[in-house]
């Protein structure tokens, strides 16, 4: 839903009056115009605990308050007397606050979210988890039809458990869950208090870890191939998610989610959740405790667990200027190479990666983990990229933040428009469950995703399932 450029138009509106002000005449006399950019600012600054933090907006608030900081001097020392503000009648400065207004405007309202943000209620209900092990809260969020006899048939509607990113958690896969539902699973998503950002409370608000540990994500979003630091954020991010999809598992098993024991279980993750996902498929311990799981399915796994630091051995004797040397080399960031032990699932596990994999640089870079382990002999696994998907489409950022999705493209044309995305994402998870379930269970099919032939699609080394492009084209 785009009710979000009501406001944003408002403001434009409000902006205008002032600059085209020389070129009408009855503006011309009007005192009150001089307060105009203090209501636009305080509108700007209601959008946030509306809308929350829309990154298209900033361009138009920045040029709100610069308008409101050059008009402020004039507000104070006019305030104790009527007062008709001045305008200026030059074309120059006119065309120019045009043009930054255009700007500002121009890119709050066609970056607009498709959506509605705000998070889906009917058909989904929270529940609170205790982890006394590790002292963790964990809200898991049901998606499930109204219908409550449906729901606890477990035999009918298979589960899908969604592990969301640690950065952007439940909330970047919300639409996505809704869509899986009404496709014909039951989905269950979650989010960690104190440990995903945001967090969503039982009662639906976002909750934030600390600023430390949220930049920590941050560096280890964009550094965790690159530094052992970032590098080793990940590995324990990695081993957290392990850790909570376990116990999800066990909180399923035995009814602590208020369903029937399920007979089948998709497991998708994104991010460190995926790659805590490909190496428990990789686990022989695991995959003989679950034989629940049936696939796996890995949105941008990253394997940081598979990175290691580049260590040399250091010489007996050294001089005082070489021990120098390496001390003052320590203080900066050590590089991480992708080395270590590639995990071999054995679950049917897709890999759902941006088409940048297709670039000979990126394969041999940030996807070389995936590709190595797709092609070992005994690799269980699949991979595709849709056309144009960025590394964060396979999720709600296209249809509530294209301006992220913008940031982080893929290298053509998309397949999909922004808000076709979570649809044929959803079509395609559920196709690969559809593949990848034992028998036919009521109300799973394959969808249509509207992708061509031209989709670039990789087997792995021991894929032995058929017609794995009926995915793309059922």
């Amino acid at each position: 839903m785009k009710e979000i450029m009501l406001p944003e138009l408002v403001v434009v509106f409000l902006l205008l009056l002032p600059i085209i002000r020389p070129f009408i005449k009855g503006l011309r006399t009007q005192e009150g115009l001089v307060w105009l950019p203090l209501i636009a600012l305080l509108v700007c600054v209601g959008l946030l605990p509306a809308y929350g933090f829309r990154l298209e907006c900033i361009p138009l608030f920045v040029y709100v308050l610069v308008v409101h900081i050059r008009k402020l001097y004039t507000l104070i020392s006019n305030k104790n007397r009527a007062y008709i503000a001045p305008y200026d009648e030059n074309l120059a400065p006119i065309l120019l606050s045009l043009l930054f207004l255009s700007l500002g405007a121009g890119i709050a309202l066609y970056f607009a979210p498709s959506v509605d943000t705000a998070l889906l209620n009917e058909g989904v209900r929270s529940v609170r988890l205790i982890d006394g092990a590790r002292n963790a809260t964990i809200v898991a969020r049901v998606y499930e039809t109204p219908d409550a006899n449906v729901v606890k048939t477990a035999d009918v509607r298979p589960v899908m458990l969604m592990v969301p990113p640690a950065l952007g958690s439940a909330p970047s896969v919300d639409r996505l869950c809704g869509q899986l539902r009404d496709n014909g699973f039951t989905v269950i998503s979650y989010s960690r208090l104190g440990f995903d950002a945001p967090a969503v409370s039982e009662d639906g608000k976002l909750r934030y870890p600390a600023f430390g540990d949220l930049m920590g994500l941050f560096n280890t979003f964009i550094s965790g191939a690159d530094t052992e630091k970032a590098n080793q954020r990940g590995k324990l991010i990695e081993e957290e998610r392990q850790r909570d999809i376990e116990f999800l598992l066990s909180s399923i098993r035995t009814g602590g989610l208020g369903l029937a024991p399920p007979a089948s279980i998709i497991l998708t993750a994104y991010d460190a959740g995926a790659s805590a996902l490909v190496m428990l498929a990789a686990s022989p311990a695991f995959v003989a405790a679950h034989p629940e799981v049936k696939g796996v399915i890995a949105v941008e796994s990253p394997l940081w667990s598979v990175y290691q630091t580049e260590t040399q051995a250091a010489p007996e004797h050294t001089s005082w200027w070489t021990r120098l040397l390496d001390n003052l080399a320590n203080l900066w960031p050590k590089p991480v190479q992708a080395t270590g032990e590639l995990p071999r699932p054995a679950i049917p596990t897709l890999f759902l990666v941006s088409d940048k994999v297709t670039n000979q640089k990126e394969r041999n870079g940030r996807y070389s983990p995936i590709m190595r382990s797709l092609r070992l002999p005994s690799s269980l696994a699949l991979l595709i990229a849709v056309e144009g998907a960025g590394t964060l489409d396979y999720a709600d950022y296209p249809a509530k933040y294209p301006l992220y999705s913008l940031f982080f493209s893929g290298r053509s044309r998309a397949a999909w428009h922004n808000k076709d995305f979570i649809a044929g994402t959803a079509s395609l998870m559920g196709n690969f469950a559809a593949l990848v379930l034992e028998q036919p269970i009521a109300g799973i099919r394959h969808w249509e995703t509207g992708l061509s032939d031209k989709t670039y699609v990789e087997a792995g080394g021991g894929w032995n399932l058929p017609d794995a492009r009926s995915i793309l084209l059922p």
